[in-house]
């Protein structure tokens, strides 16, 4: 049939294939990149954590094509560090509550290790806000711009502070920050 054809019309069906061709390839493209892209700034993510490095930090292993894993740090809070007063139990705290387990991540930045900084959502509810409910992190008020949620965040912590959860037991806890100086 096809040879029944003028070179024209022949010129014409496989210029027509080709934009078939090339409009299938561009779908096939755009939906396997997705899969490829690294964590974004502004973006959420579907990933399960495969380790815990402290109650701050995690790593987290995204089901795509690459399988890859990211080091993620908590947004707005900071957890004591490991050889710190309640610092192992921050870190147990929380690979009970996420540990191996399916969480969302909302990004808000990449920090100056170049981990990726987010919320960490399980089942709606922001472990990063559990973490200084339960006195197992303090609030990170220098890195909270909207006005309301520093608020809401200062809250937890004041009432964590008053019912002595976590690391407000101890009469006088060092903030992380001025721990890390300290051990310089």
């Amino acid at each position: 049939m096809l040879a029944n054809l003028s070179p024209v019309w022949l010129m014409v069906l496989g210029f027509i294939c080709c934009l078939i061709f090339l409009f299938i390839f561009r779908k096939i493209y755009t939906f396997l990149s997705v899969f490829f892209k690294p964590f974004k700034k502004g973006k959420s993510y579907y990933c399960r954590v495969t380790a815990i490095s402290d109650g701050d930090t995690l790593t987290c292993h995204r089901l795509n094509f690459r399988r890859s894993e990211t080091k993620l740090r908590f947004a707005y809070v900071d957890a004591p560090e490991s050889s710190q007063a309640y610092g192992k139990e921050s870190a147990r705290l929380i690979k009970s509550m996420v540990h191996k387990k399916w969480v969302r991540v909302k990004i808000t930045d990449i920090d100056r290790y170049g981990r990726c900084v987010g919320v960490i959502y399980r089942y709606r509810k922001s472990m990063n806000e559990e973490m200084v409910k339960r006195g197992a992190a303090w609030v990170y008020e220098e890195y909270i711009k909207d006005k309301k949620h520093l608020h809401y965040m200062i809250s937890l912590q004041d009432k964590a502070k008053k019912q002595k959860k976590g690391l407000w037991k101890s009469s006088r806890p060092i903030r992380p920050s001025v721990y890390r100086k300290q051990s310089k």
